[in-house]
């Protein structure tokens, strides 16, 4: 009863929402749409998605993979959003490569918090793909993937502030960055931040990185072996 008053007053507030209607119906639209979902969402779709994307226990079809992954997403599936968007943008469906609508359903899921979601779009804003190149974007979205415990991204903005490709250079957020891509267990930060970036630090600077990692160990949750 609390999950359809939720869904009827969020309905009322914003009527482009999707995903609301008290028989269930979704949209085919490709377009995303801001979705709200209170509670587990699409559950059984994305499921179904996952096996027809992998061919698990049923045979392999991107295409339906897709149309499932859609109707999850339009039911506000934060995951089936960004496995809809892998689908568009690798051009595994019948539709081709799809970049742009992508980055359409990237976007709904990062700002859902979704940290692949967020790595993916950091990288097309990176590389221009789907959406015109922007640096500062995809700085942005990385940090947000990092701050959400994704490796890879905590791993590149490690280098990209080492290397000032496209960033500011900054060796002491290189440090932190790459000392966090390190406990969230990236194989190849540990040593790049030894002896790669630790060599451009002095004490001072390396102490302060540290208080820095100390504070975002503590804001992100992370388990640390100490």
């Amino acid at each position: 009863m609390k999950k359809s008053v939720y869904c009827l007053a969020s309905c009322i507030a914003a009527a482009f929402i999707v995903g609301c209607s008290s028989n269930n119906q979704t949209s085919t639209s490709e377009t995303p749409a801001a979705v709200v979902c209170s509670g587990v969402c699409g559950e059984q779709e994305f499921t179904r998605a996952q096996q027809l994307h992998h061919g698990d226990g049923v045979e392999q079809n991107y295409d339906a993979a897709l149309a499932e992954y859609l109707k999850a997403a339009k039911a506000g599936n934060v995951a089936a959003m960004t496995q809809a968007a892998v689908l568009y943008q690798e051009g595994l469906t019948s539709q081709g490569s799809k970049p742009e609508l992508a980055v359409e359903w990237l976007m709904v899921a990062a700002k859902q918090q979704d940290a692949e979601a967020q790595f993916l779009l950091a990288e097309n804003f990176w590389n221009g793909v789907g959406a015109e190149q922007d640096f500062g974007k995809a700085e942005f979205w990385y940090n947000q993937a990092a701050l959400n415990k994704h490796k890879e991204a905590a791993y590149l903005l490690g280098l990209y502030y080492f290397e000032g490709e496209n960033m500011d250079e900054d060796p002491e957020q290189a440090y932190v960055w790459m000392s966090i891509a390190a406990l969230l267990g990236h194989g190849n930060a540990p040593g790049d931040r030894d002896f790669l970036i630790g060599e451009e630090l002095d004490m001072t600077q390396k102490k302060a990185a540290w208080k820095e990692v100390d504070r975002l160990i503590k804001e992100m949750g992370i388990e640390v072996p100490w």
